[in-house]
């Protein structure tokens, strides 16, 4: 019975009433110890989001290509080292994916608007199957509303661009066209009906293959080897407009969600003679948007006049252009390639771990990467060591606040009731009891703490984002959720109690004679 009634005052005095002393005046303690612990891990979080960012940048595959060149005055073939780099040894020991032959190619091209013509980079690649890059440019978070064809239904042998979202706006588009169309020179193409956009140029149609948030490098679009050296074939002219066979030529491409049968009476109507019409089979200016390929001849399948043709492509255009049909070609394309000379090897990495050895293995074959490319891909390894070190050294620095804070907390509060406790310990209340009281307290204060900090830094990860606040627009600056945060947490949390238990423990170590008069 006495000891539940020393138990029961016991809990009362220490636990109800010092605990509202260790709290301070005004919750001071508590909240000095919670501005600590938010602080912390606000900045946990901080380097949370950057080593996030900066290891989804190390893995990234816009990030982790590489283009390389002969060097300068080296008399070294392309095709030789390009089939020695697809040796899978080396593959497995510079850490690559794959490689290719590509080129760089810049292009005009006219946007809705007549005037304005925009001269834009274009990557070429040698190989579109069974080219990892090609799953990420296509994959689903990089292209833009679903604009995109098939990677199936894209063969080395394809006419068509895969072109960036902002260069699309650029050229005065709101959204995804089937088509956009390239400055083709094309000199007395306006004698056979086309209008001159500048001098000898006139608008040639070239099939949208997706539209996308990223492509690697800096350039606007990508295509295939194939498409460029058709637009070098200067003997067949295959983008040339001025070619008889394509001014008596009416072939549209008819987007799905205008009915094809419907269309075709129109177009009848529009041609107000016999005439015939059939559906048209043209893969090789496939396009992104579902739709249908339709041409129209004259009687028994005769030509048109090329004047008959273009005042039938007007009055097309007036009932059907904004809703996205447009006039095609069956193009004469033929077998060319480009001249070389102007090639670059693409070089896929699985990540930048071992970029620095690749260059001086490939410096030793007589090519060269850009070194700023080098160094800064290197940099991104460091960076990244750095800020695991730094979040580290953060949590290491708040357990050193937090337990400065403790003891002085406790050595401050000692002095003003050490009198008590040494009548407490005269009555027979042990050491272990009082410690665990004061564990007790100390436990419940910093468990408040960590939980008020844990609702601030949480809100504070959803607000920004709200506000706008993102790296890249999609990265948050915040990340709370992490094995760091509650590796912290529990850290934190050991080492406060471990603190209190110790100087509780050294301070109670006198008699309680020595408490009471203070000797």
């Amino acid at each position: 019975m006495k000891n539940n009634v020393v138990s029961r005052d016991y809990f009362r005095l220490f636990v109800k009433r010092e605990g509202r002393v260790v709290l301070g005046k005004n919750f001071s303690s508590l909240w000095l110890l919670t501005a600590v612990l938010t602080l912390t891990l606000l900045a946990i979080s901080f380097s949370n989001a950057s080593i996030n960012y900066l290891s989804e940048k190390m893995n990234d595959p816009f990030i982790n290509w590489v283009e390389i060149r002969p060097a300068r005055d080296a008399e070294v073939r392309s095709d030789d080292f390009v089939s020695g780099l697809v040796d899978s040894e080396k593959k497995e020991k510079y850490n690559y994916a794959d490689c290719n032959v590509d080129t760089y190619e810049n292009i005009n091209f006219v946007g809705k608007e007549d005037s304005y013509i925009q001269y834009l980079s274009c990557k070429c690649f040698g190989r579109v199957a069974q080219n990892p890059i090609m799953d990420v440019i296509l994959a689903k978070d990089n292209v833009v509303d679903g604009a995109a064809i098939s990677l199936d239904k894209i063969a080395d042998t394809q006419v068509g661009v895969i072109i960036k979202e902002e260069v699309l706006k650029k050229l005065g588009y709101t959204e995804a066209p089937a088509f956009i169309d390239m400055l083709s020179p094309s000199p007395g193409a306006d004698t056979l009906g086309q209008k001159f956009i500048t001098k000898n140029y006139v608008r040639c149609p070239i099939p949208v293959l997706a539209v996308v948030k990223r492509l690697p490098g800096n350039t606007n679009m990508v295509t295939t080897k194939y498409f460029i050296a058709q637009i070098h074939n200067g003997v067949q002219g295959t983008f040339r407009m001025n070619r008889p066979e394509y001014a008596t030529s009416a072939y549209y491409f008819v987007p799905s969600t205008i009915d094809i049968e419907e269309f075709k009476r129109d177009l009848e109507a529009m041609y107000g003679e016999p005439c015939y019409i059939q559906n048209s089979y043209l893969p090789q200016i496939a396009t992104w948007r579902p739709g249908n390929y339709v041409d129209i001849s004259g009687e028994y399948g005769a030509e048109i006049d090329p004047m008959a043709v273009a005042a039938l492509h007007a009055k097309v255009m007036e009932k059907y252009g904004d809703r996205g049909v447009t006039r095609v070609y069956n193009m004469n394309f033929v077998d060319s390639k480009l001249p070389p000379g102007n090639e670059i090897i693409s070089v896929q990495f699985n990540n930048l771990s071992k970029i620095r050895e690749f260059e001086e293995f490939i410096r030793n074959e007589k090519y060269e990467i850009e070194m700023e490319h080098v160094n800064a891909k290197e940099n991104f390894n460091a960076v990244s060591v750095m800020a695991n070190i730094l979040s580290w050294a953060i949590v290491s620095f708040s357990i050193i606040c937090i337990i400065l804070f403790i003891v002085n907390l406790f050595q401050s509060y000692f002095q003003k009731v050490k009198r008590n406790l040494g009548t407490f310990k005269a009555f027979g209340i042990s050491n272990s009891q009082l410690v665990g009281v004061y564990l007790l307290i100390m436990f419940g204060i910093i468990m408040i703490s960590i939980l008020i900090s844990l609702f601030v830094s949480y809100a504070a990860e959803i607000i920004l984002p709200i506000c706008g606040v993102m790296k890249d627009g999609k990265f948050d600056y915040l990340t709370l959720n992490s094995s760091m945060t509650w590796m912290a947490i529990v850290v934190i949390l050991f080492s406060s109690i471990m603190t209190v238990y110790m100087v509780m423990k050294r301070l109670l170590s006198v008699t309680p004679g020595n408490l009471i008069y203070d000797r």
